[in-house]
């Protein structure tokens, strides 16, 4: 199983420098992060290479924190594979909580990180469906 962390924070200056700083002064590496704020708060994805120590460090820290089991899926980089993924998650009826993406270190490919309501069912159905699924182990040292 693979997760990702969920940051809660106040949209000021210096949250963020304050998580990077943690997890810097840690050791953590951040493989991908997402952000989305509100006027007031904000929610931070952090997809790092030890997600156990960051939510350790992070709540030792008094930063609300929160670790979600995701999915990552590979498509390759052209324009249409992030919309055949969608087409095929949607003609099994499986909901989307949150996503993003980053291009892979061949450059030719991307891992979709997927958060679903079904995340056992969801990865065997994109398997069956011929799409690689990386494990936890290829996740956090991609």
């Amino acid at each position: 199983m693979a997760y990702h962390i969920s940051v809660f924070l106040e949209n000021n200056p210096g949250k963020l420098e304050k998580i990077t700083t943690v997890l810097a002064v840690n050791n953590i590496n951040l493989r991908a992060m997402s952000l989305a704020s509100s006027e007031t708060f904000g929610v931070m994805k952090l997809l790092v290479d030890n997600p156990e120590k960051a939510y350790e460090v992070l709540k030792k820290n008094n930063i609300a924190v929160s670790k979600r089991q995701i999915i990552a899926v590979v498509v390759d980089n052209v324009c249409g594979s992030f919309n055949k993924l969608l087409i095929t998650l949607a003609s099994n009826k499986i909901n989307i909580e949150d996503c993003y993406g980053f291009l892979l270190s061949d450059g030719k490919t991307a891992a979709i990180v997927l958060e679903t309501e079904d995340y056992p069912n969801t990865e065997k159905f994109l398997s069956d469906k011929g799409f690689e699924v990386l494990n936890s182990e290829k996740i956090y040292n991609y």
